[in-house]
């Protein structure tokens, strides 16, 4: 396995950094669904051109699924690191360590979304879909991206075909409710479709009286824990799990991939992140660019074409925008162009586990407990993001001062290597930031 000539060092600062913009980008897409109510997750209709709209079409076009993209990268790529001393003579405990952590993952998941309240947490599928990156422990980059490719046109396939008939059936509505005005007889056909119709508006534009009375469930215990459990397992129990483990297994192969060829570790040379930076987001932003201009002009309405096209350009714009991110964070990283942003971005990145439960943590109070839960804008959502990045930094800043590793890191090891031991001390180098 060849990770390029970049010293090991330089290589895990790299990896840091990368996994501080990843948690503090995530959360720009997990405030909304947390901070909001409803499902939908963007402001609510009728769309116009003011702060919660344009936040929301940057957001959707630059980030939208490109910040777990590049989390997934990188889980791929740090369980590799793990899974080199499988083969090795002390494989067989190797393997149990490996195991042990991805199972010890999913009891996470199982705490984010039971105790911590965030239902949208990725830990659970992580855990899960690591139990089988074993089968690619050896693989070479061919064979992972070769796998991806595959795994993610089944995944957008299996997805995006049945969208074709619920369109049909939507497309029928009209002349549905024009036969139900008319006191006709309707087809079975029809009396879908008008069912169909119904559901859809009704998610597009929920009445007041279900939106109160989702606030009050979000605001009282034991009710938040009903619906952060309707909405996991959802996400992780329904059948919509399979293409959903689908797809990180494909950004984690893409990950271990990227990672063996040097291009994940800073390996390559400013040219080479400045121009997949260029043609990544090139290529990303022109299909999103594109279908969020489809969007607007028909006011984000229920459309029957756009239900079709955004399932079947949904990947085609996510992994290009997280290799354009990849790229753009690497080639400003490499030129020193991210100055102190750098360090509090590795320090966030050296505790990503910690923040990022936190961030469920964090959230759960001020919305939960306080009581804040829709009662935000998109953009002041977004400002809220932002205040949580700055508490992080300092804390994680200040965490590293005192300790080699964050909390949630600490307990992770210990029970992935069965060894019991303190939280172990920076040394001098790590405590002055080294």
């Amino acid at each position: 396995m060849t990770t390029g000539s970049v010293p090991v060092r330089e290589r895990m600062a790299a990896l840091d950094v990368l996994r501080g913009v990843a948690v503090c980008g995530i959360l720009l897409m997990n405030i909304p669904l947390m901070g909001m109510l409803g499902d939908l997750g963007r402001p609510p209709l009728p769309a116009a051109p003011n702060l919660d709209w344009a936040a929301f079409t940057i957001q959707d076009v630059a980030f939208a699924g490109s910040m777990r993209g590049l989390f997934t990268l990188l889980f791929g790529a740090g369980m590799l690191i793990m899974l080199r001393n499988v083969d090795g003579p002390d494989g067989a405990e190797a393997v149990q360590s490996y195991l042990t952590r991805c199972f010890a993952l999913m009891l996470l998941g199982v705490a984010n979304f039971a105790l911590f309240l965030w239902p949208g947490e990725i830990l659970f599928n992580y855990g899960l879909v690591g139990l089988s990156l074993l089968l690619f422990r050896k693989a070479r980059p061919r064979l992972l991206m070769t796998a991806a490719a595959a795994l993610l046109v089944v995944m957008t396939l299996g997805l995006s075909l049945p969208s074709i008939d619920r369109a049909a059936a939507l497309r029928e509505g009209p002349a549905a409710a024009a036969a139900k005005a008319e006191k006709k007889e309707l087809t079975p056909g029809q009396q879908a479709a008008l069912k169909m119709q119904a559901r859809a508006a009704e998610a597009m534009r929920p009445p007041p009286e279900k939106l109160e009375k989702e606030r009050a469930q979000r605001t009282r215990y034991p009710g938040v824990l009903v619906w952060s459990a309707r909405m996991w397992s959802q996400f992780n129990l329904s059948p919509m799990a399979l293409y959903f483990s689908m797809e990180s297994l494909a950004f984690m192969l893409i990950g271990m991939a990227l990672f063996q060829n040097g291009v994940l570790g800073g390996g390559r040379s400013i040219g080479f992140y400045a121009a997949l930076a260029a043609g990544g987001y090139g290529l990303g932003f022109a299909v999103r660019g594109i279908f969020m201009a489809a969007r607007w002009s028909t006011g984000f309405e229920i459309n029957p074409e756009q239900m079709v096209w955004g399932g079947f350009l949904y990947e085609a714009g996510r992994l290009p925008t997280t290799l354009g991110l990849l790229g753009l964070v690497l080639m400003l990283f490499k030129a020193g162009a991210l100055g102190v942003a750098a360090t509090a971005l590795k320090a966030i990145g050296r505790l990503a586990l910690t923040n990022y439960v936190g961030q469920s943590i964090i959230t759960g109070v001020i919305f939960y407990v306080f009581g804040w839960v829709g009662k935000l804008g998109f953009a002041q959502l977004m400002g809220v993001a932002v205040l949580i990045w700055v508490f992080q930094a300092v804390f994680s800043l200040l965490w590293l001062r005192r300790y080699e590793m964050g909390p949630l890191e600490w307990g992770l090891r210990m029970l992935t290597y069965g060894v019991r031991y303190p939280l172990p001390k920076a040394g001098p180098a790590q405590a002055s930031g080294g």
